[in-house]
């Protein structure tokens, strides 16, 4: 009997030709591969758009106050996404307590940088604060923090941030807080960065970053607000106040103050070693301080007028001496101090008193708030909001009425000419970056914009920071 396998082997061994497809056939696998492929294009080119549409849809938010912060599509980096209702915030900081939306705010991951996010700032930004640093390369890198809008796609969380590399020729979105405005607790509406990376949102809240703007984190003040905050190096001062609720918004009817110190990176703070009676610094009526830092040293103009000092960087403070005068209870349009304005000059200190309404400003000069000499009389421009130099016999003074500059530590004075004339409500803040360069953050923001000079404050320019 002949072996069954011996024939399977013969028919395995045995070559074969394959048969050809039917006629046309190739052509119509061609087809629809093709077809297949072009869907995968049309399905990828649509996500593309839905992106694109939602990185470049503008929000408008809040209005926020004037100083020296479904959720907004792109606001200062931000933007929107849908999540199953219930679902929390994420990507740097807590959502709307209680809203009870279905839609989360998160962060692009746009950082504060030497060049740009390249994330358009929101459409009608309405900027409170603006901060300069170094940019490691010998220039500065600027940013500002606001409100967009109105209006705003989840009024209540509309905090953005702005920043330029060209001292507002041209400004690009950088990733903010998930924070309200001023009006509320857990709000921010003031900005300062010590570098590229370290920053601090505050007023009346507090947040951090290490990132340049991505991520924030939320430090926890106890219930107080944080209404000074200054920066040097990995360090920080801050000034938490207790305030009674008031109409009158943020940093009004505060009467108790504490210096706090906090380290870049860290969301822990501790109080300053001050000397006794100023561990709470208390007023038996609403008041402010004043807070500014020269050369690692820091200076605090207390609600009695006392000049606490001491370093940044660690270490027991003291008492330099009294002031000419208290700084007494905010300003209702700006939330700074009525009576008096600090600032630092390299080898000395800044100081001016309120007069007589109409009678102007005195100007006093302290080498280290031991001692004051009268300089001269600012020539009554309205209620002085902001004091700057940048060293030398330069003073810059904001007000409510305008800006005015001295070359001769304040003997004389002159009115700055400003672009399209002064703004409703005058400035909050002014601030020299450099001998020429320098800019004013108007009282009212909703004109969307701050105003730079480069001539040493004779003059001024409005940059809008968005269309």
């Amino acid at each position: 009997m002949t072996d069954p396998r011996d024939q399977i082997d013969d028919w395995l061994r045995t070559e074969v030709t394959p048969l050809s497809p039917p006629p046309g056939a190739l052509d119509r696998i061609r087809r629809r591969a093709g077809q297949r492929k072009m869907r995968r294009v049309v399905v990828a080119s649509a996500g593309c758009a839905v992106v694109l549409a939602a990185a470049l849809t503008v929000p408008q938010l809040l209005a926020g106050r004037g100083s020296a912060g479904g959720n907004p599509p792109v606001a200062g980096g931000h933007t929107t996404v849908t999540a199953p209702a219930g679902a929390s915030a994420s990507a740097g900081g807590p959502g709307p307590e209680g809203s009870g939306s279905p839609q989360v705010q998160l962060q692009q991951r746009t950082r504060l940088s030497a060049g740009t996010s390249g994330t358009a700032p929101p459409a009608h930004f309405r900027p409170t604060s603006v901060t300069f640093v170094g940019n490691g390369q010998g220039g500065v890198v600027g940013a500002v923090i606001g409100q967009a809008g109105p209006p705003c796609a989840n009024p209540g969380i509309c905090t953005s941030l702005a920043g330029t590399s060209n001292y507002g020729g041209s400004w690009y979105g950088v990733s903010a807080p998930v924070a309200p405005g001023p009006d509320q607790v857990t709000g921010v509406s003031q900005l300062r960065f010590a570098n590229l990376h370290d920053g601090w949102a505050y007023g009346p809240a507090l947040y951090e970053t290490t990132g340049g703007g991505w991520p924030w984190s939320p430090v926890s003040t106890g219930g107080q607000q944080v209404t000074a905050l200054e920066a040097s190096g990995q360090t920080a001062l801050a000034v938490f106040a207790t305030c009674a609720a008031s109409a009158a918004g943020y940093a009004a009817n505060c009467t108790d103050f504490t210096l706090y110190s906090g380290t870049a990176g860290s969301t822990a703070w501790s109080p300053v070693t001050v000397p006794a009676g100023y561990q709470h610094m208390s007023a038996s009526h609403p008041s402010s301080v004043a807070l500014v830092i020269s050369a690692g040293t820091g200076y605090l103009l207390t609600p009695s007028g006392s000049v606490l000092t001491g370093p940044v960087s660690g270490g027991p403070w003291s008492v330099a001496g009294p002031a000419p005068c208290q700084p007494g209870a905010t300003q209702p349009a700006t939330g700074v101090p009525q009576n008096a304005q600090l600032a630092a000059s390299q080898s000395q200190l800044l100081l001016t008193c309120a007069s007589a309404p109409g009678g102007g400003a005195a100007l006093y000069t302290s080498a280290g708030g031991t001692s004051w000499q009268l300089a001269g009389t600012e020539p009554g421009l309205g209620a002085a909001t902001g004091l700057a130099s940048a060293g030398g016999s330069q003073v810059v003074l904001a007000s409510t009425g305008g800006i005015a500059y001295s070359a001769d530590d304040g003997s004389t004075w002159h009115f700055a000419t400003i672009a399209g004339g002064v703004p409703a409500g005058g400035f909050s803040y002014v601030g020299m970056t450099s001998a020429t360069l320098g800019v004013a953050v108007p009282a009212n923001p909703a004109g969307g914009a701050i105003y730079v000079t480069r001539d040493g404050g004779q003059t001024w320019s409005k940059s809008l920071i968005a269309a």
